[in-house]
C-alpha cells in the first residue's frame, strides 16, 4: 500500500494523545494496541523513504588503566 506523509501524521499525532483511533480524509483506523501503531508507523517512514528512530542506547568504552608498577 502506497502510504502518504497526511497518514503519518495523523498515526504520529494519535499516538502523541495516546488513542489508538486514527482519522485521515475519509477513513477511520481503530489499532488494536500501541505496539501496532508504532510498528506501522515504522513501515509508514521505511516506504517514505524517512529514517526511523534510532535506538537512544549509547555506547560505552571500558578502559583499564593503572600506574604502570
Amino acid at each position: 500500500m502506497a502510504y502518504t506523509t497526511d497518514q503519518l501524521n495523523a498515526l504520529e499525532d494519535a499516538l502523541s494523545q495516546g488513542v489508538l483511533m486514527v482519522q485521515y480524509a475519509d477513513r477511520r483506523v481503530t489499532y488494536q494496541s500501541v505496539a501496532d501503531m508504532l510498528r506501522i508507523r515504522d513501515i509508514m517512514r521505511a516506504e517514505l523513504g524517512m529514517a526511523s528512530p534510532r535506538s537512544t542506547r549509547g555506547r560505552f568504552i571500558v578502559l583499564k588503566v593503572g600506574k604502570g608498577l
